[in-house]
């Protein structure tokens, strides 16, 4: 056993040389001092020599570019030269940068690009010449017609990773439509399952962009594992929809499943998840094993259901799910909220009180971790955000802050040759648009 578990260790030790030389993606001199320069002198981050284009708006496409960033790559955002990316004027804001663009964008270059003109082509091409990876979301269809659809760009660049992130996928009766949060949402079993007083609501967040975004993040690593063993690219079909029917498909659809006429059916559990209220706010309470049951009754004065023939074993709880919720709530609402977490906290059973989204950042827990942190961005002033995900890694990186639209536009210009007489003409002809508090020649 031992010599086949060192075998083993050799094989994917081999395996992650064979990444790093068939992917070949050594940092250049470029690229170290970038690195340096964002995350400090002794860390590497896990991404660090990847480059990603990234075009797209909103949460799906930039929320992986954010991701990548995050983990250490280089991310450059291609922007159109009117207004960018629409998420720029969502939500609150300061000086035409809102704090919901800064949180999901940090760590990037911004280059505003007309792509409708044959320079403004030039300079996409130019940018992917030395990517990694290329995502886009646009609708099926959009690239192909600008000239940078995937068998085009392959064709060049071969070992380059093209992922493109579409509502619905690049065919089907849908494959045409506009694809927004909530559209998605509503065909994904996500409203249908958020039940309140038997009408489907949405979730009061942006979850189906979000999904997409974690599952065009998770394609990418992978694909980017398989190029080191292959050295090809390759296509990643990304559908909205069809990442958010997988994220729900073991929960949500867990009634619907099961095709077999001798199987249980029985409702969807989660159909009847609720909150809890107490005297001073709200709770929630998961007691998922016959021990949490009776610890739970113990501890808020419940003795005479712990015995209750309905809520016995998990068999018996889930066969009376409505009975058995009604007891936790009739239960919590005989104390403090305070007194119902401490009580069953130090019963051993998972409690939490819910916490509006101003109260987050002043858990006890969460302020012990530092996983939030202050940063300040030259628009926008201080703001609060999340460590980036290399954190898990052990590494206290600091991001560079979101960029203003065409901020890194003639930096990125100057790197990829074009002389100031050249960059002046491409801004002067509207081909390309740097961001006014920039002056040329600096970052």
């Amino acid at each position: 056993m031992i010599r086949l578990a060192e075998a083993e260790l050799y094989r994917k030790v081999t395996d992650v040389t064979e990444f790093y030389k068939n992917a070949e993606i050594a940092v250049s001199e470029h690229d170290q001092i970038s690195v340096s320069k964002q995350f400090g002198e002794s860390a590497m981050p896990p991404l660090s020599g990847i480059r990603v284009i990234e075009m797209g708006v909103m949460i799906a496409v930039p929320g992986a570019g954010e991701t990548l960033a995050g983990f250490g790559a280089e991310v450059i955002k291609v922007e159109d030269t009117i207004r960018g990316d629409e998420l720029r004027n969502y939500g609150s804001s300061k000086e035409g940068m809102s704090g919901w663009f800064a949180n999901a964008n940090a760590g990037k270059k911004s280059i505003a690009v007309d792509l409708n003109s044959e320079q403004g082509k030039a300079v996409l091409w130019q940018l992917l010449a030395n990517a990694d990876v290329f995502i886009q979301g646009f609708r099926a269809g959009v690239m192909e017609k600008l000239g940078f659809g995937y068998e085009t760009i392959a064709e060049k660049y071969p070992s380059l990773i093209y992922c493109s992130s579409t509502g619905f996928g690049e065919t089907g009766p849908y494959a045409d439509l506009p694809a927004y949060d909530p559209i998605v949402q509503a065909l994904s079993g996500w409203a249908g399952i958020q039940l309140t007083n038997n009408k489907p609501t949405l979730h009061k967040a942006m979850v189906s962009d979000k999904t997409a975004a974690s599952y065009n993040t998770k394609a990418i690593l992978a694909a980017l594992v398989q190029r080191g063993r292959t050295g090809k690219g390759c296509f990643i079909e990304a559908s909205m929809l069809e990442s958010n029917i997988m994220y729900n498909w073991p929960d949500v659809m867990m009634q619907c499943t099961l095709l077999d006429e001798d199987a249980s059916h029985v409702p969807n559990i989660f159909a009847s998840y609720q909150l809890y209220q107490t005297r001073t706010g709200w709770v929630t309470v998961a007691c998922g094993t016959d021990k949490q049951w009776q610890s739970f009754c113990a501890a808020l004065d419940g003795e005479t259901y712990a015995n209750d023939s309905r809520f016995i074993t998990a068999v018996d709880r889930a066969a009376h799910i409505v009975e058995f919720f009604a007891v936790i709530g009739e239960l919590t609402a005989k104390f403090d909220g305070n007194i119902v977490v401490s009580r069953l906290r130090a019963a051993d059973v998972p409690v939490a009180a819910v916490l509006m989204p101003e109260e987050v950042q002043h858990d006890d827990h969460i302020k012990s971790r530092d996983f939030i942190e202050t940063r300040d961005h030259p628009v926008a002033g201080r703001y609060l955000s999340p460590k980036p995900p290399s954190a898990m890694f052990g590494e206290d990186l600091s991001l560079s802050p979101a960029p203003r639209l065409g901020e890194q536009t003639y930096e990125i210009l100057t790197e990829l040759g074009y002389s100031n007489e050249a960059i002046g003409d491409l801004l002067a002809s509207g081909v390309v648009r740097k961001s006014k508090q920039i002056t040329e020649g600096t970052n």
